[in-house]
């Protein structure tokens, strides 16, 4: 006896690759502005100080005579006040309580009557 080995036949997936669209972001380098202050050079004109003499007057004081009239002193003879103690009765005005009823007004409901007529029909048998 002979051992032929066969091939064998088997049933696999079969698997594809399919190309596919990926988006994918990507961050790029962005350029931003800025304001910048930048300082000028102004041409200026040149102020030179000078130094002045300045002569000035101030007034000095004087003195002044004046003639000033001063009161004379007089003695005069004086009132003496004597402080007399006096003890003077007021009369007090009294207040009485006196206990007055007053009368009191309480919201009543009015009742109205009216006479109403009525008129019944009573069978009466007759003999």
């Amino acid at each position: 006896e002979e051992i032929v080995h066969v091939p064998m036949i088997m049933q696999q997936e079969r698997i594809t690759q399919q190309p596919v669209e990926v988006i994918v972001e990507v961050p790029v380098p962005m350029v931003q502005e800025e304001i910048v202050h930048v300082p000028t050079i102004l041409q200026q004109r040149r102020i030179q100080q000078q130094m002045v003499e300045v002569i000035v007057e101030v007034p000095v004081p004087m003195t002044q005579e004046e003639i000033v009239h001063v009161p004379t002193i007089i003695q005069q003879p004086r009132h003496h006040h004597i402080h007399v103690e006096q003890v003077v009765e007021v009369p007090v005005p009294m207040i009485e309580e006196e206990i007055v009823n007053v009368p009191r007004i309480i919201q009543q409901q009015r009742d109205h009557h009216f006479h109403v007529e009525e008129i019944v029909d009573v069978i009466v048998e007759q003999i």
